[in-house]
């Protein structure tokens, strides 16, 4: 009589396997996903400070030129940029015990994909106290 041996795998061996190799690959995937869109996110920020940043610097130059009659309240950034816009709003007077005191708000706006836009806004105060 001869013994049996059995080599390899049963197909309910090899099924059980592939629905544990199935499920941790749609898991690494729905991270994968996760993590693009974070990333992207992030990335659109950084950007937005950035640009807001430049924004603020060329308002403080002309400030401190006197030349704030040339600061431009909004624009785009053209095809460097598709999608950013920017506001800039300048309150002068703000104090009325110091009056050299201006407050300026930079947002920038990103258009998403729903149509709507995302703001970032960076905000600094003058103080010329030449005036």
């Amino acid at each position: 009589m001869r013994s049996r041996i059995a080599h390899g795998f049963t197909l309910i061996e090899v099924m059980a396997a592939v629905v544990v190799l199935a499920v941790g690959i749609s898991g690494i995937m729905a991270f994968m996903a996760r993590a693009t869109r974070v990333i992207t996110d992030a990335r659109n920020a950084t950007i937005q400070a950035c640009l807001a940043r430049d924004v603020m610097v060329n308002v403080e130059n002309l400030y401190w030129r006197k030349q704030s009659d040339k600061v431009r309240e909004s624009d785009n950034f053209g095809s460097e940029f598709p999608g950013y816009r920017y506001e800039v709003r300048v309150t002068e007077d703000i104090d009325e015990e110091v009056k050299a005191l201006t407050h300026v708000d930079v947002t920038v706006y990103r258009a998403t994909s729903g149509g709507s836009e995302s703001a970032f806004t960076l905000s600094t105060y003058l103080l010329d106290f030449r005036k």
